[in-house]
């Protein structure tokens, strides 16, 4: 009995290997958190990665998500050709604040920041909008329907960033991306554009040091 439970752990880690690889985006969110963890870990279209982001580990018990699968840094996965073997980007827990960056092309916070990374790299994202739609249920049921930031929601879209269902999240084929520009206001840094090798996205502004690295290449 041993030795076929070895045999059976040993199949799911090579599947499991097999499949193409999905970073999953922890914000400071937990909305429905138990019901989307147990759908994401028996998915079978793709391997999750897991990256927290700021205070995401006062909402998720880093014991609970490492069962889905290997846990990320923003510094790991920043480097050059780390996104390379990550199929889609998926936000399950996208709360106003981090939204609200996003949509106004504001790059303060790890999420935003990788998010902003996520879309120059042409990766789809995919996020569930319960914690940041003021018309969902979950938000009436806080009291939270009146909040302000549904303007945001349209921004987003616009970014390319597709707010979706949890079966479309799980569902075999991620959405397929159009060419990026970069969000209003959103500056290209340095180091970001190194990872990009010196191509910056279509309408992109660059800070100072980016704009000389980028005059030096040509």
């Amino acid at each position: 009995m041993m030795q076929r439970e070895i045999i059976d752990k040993l199949v799911s880690e090579v599947l499991a290997r097999m499949r193409p690889r999905a970073l999953v985006l922890l914000t400071a969110a937990d909305g429905y958190h138990e019901i989307i963890r147990a759908r994401l870990q028996h998915c079978q279209a793709f391997s999750p990665v897991i990256l927290f982001s700021d205070n995401a580990r006062q909402f998720h018990a880093e014991t609970d998500w490492s069962l889905l699968g290997p846990i990320t840094s923003l510094a790991e996965i920043s480097q050059t050709g780390a996104l390379d073997n990550i199929e889609r980007v998926l936000i399950p827990f996208l709360d106003f604040a981090t939204a609200a960056e996003v949509a106004n092309g504001l790059l303060q916070s790890d999420a935003a920041r990788f998010i902003h990374l996520a879309r120059m790299s042409g990766r789809p994202i995919m996020a569930l909008d319960y914690n940041c739609n003021p018309t969902s249920e979950l938000n009436q049921l806080k009291g939270l329907s009146r909040a302000p930031q549904a303007d945001d929601l349209p921004k987003l879209a616009a970014q390319g960033i597709e707010l979706c269902t949890l079966d479309r999240m799980l569902s075999a084929q991620p959405a397929t991306t159009e060419p990026l520009t970069a969000p209003p206001q959103a500056y290209v840094t340095l180091s970001e554009l190194k990872r990009l090798n010196g191509r910056s996205p279509p309408g992109a502004k660059l800070t100072d040091l980016a704009l000389e690295y980028s005059r030096g290449k040509k």
